[in-house]
C-alpha cells in the first residue's frame, strides 16, 4: 500500500507544481506550494490526528491569514484522507 498511495502523492504534488506559474498572483502559487509542503510531510499514521488538529486550530483562529493557511492545509489533509481510504 506505501508504494500505491507513494505513487497518488507524486502525482498530485507534479500537479500542483505544474500549477505554480510567474503570470499567477503570488498567493496562488502560495497557496499550491503550501499544498505541497503539506503533502510532502503529511504522518500518514497521524493523518487523522492533524486533520482534527487544523479544524479545533480553525475553531479558534481570529485571524484571516491563519484561516486561509489552515483551510488550504485542511483541503490538501482531507484529499490525503480520502485518497488513503481509496486504496
Amino acid at each position: 500500500m506505501g508504494t500505491v498511495i507513494d505513487d497518488v502523492i507524486s502525482e498530485r504534488i507534479s500537479f500542483l507544481q505544474e500549477q505554480i506559474k510567474p503570470g499567477n498572483k503570488p498567493a496562488i502559487n502560495d497557496t499550491f506550494q503550501l499544498q505541497i509542503n503539506i503533502l510532502q510531510s503529511a504522518d500518514l499514521e497521524k493523518l487523522d490526528r492533524s486533520i482534527l488538529m487544523r479544524k479545533e486550530h480553525l475553531k479558534k483562529s481570529k485571524y484571516t491569514r491563519e484561516t486561509d493557511r489552515l483551510f488550504v492545509e485542511l483541503e490538501a489533509l482531507e484529499w490525503l484522507q480520502k485518497k488513503l481510504a481509496a486504496v
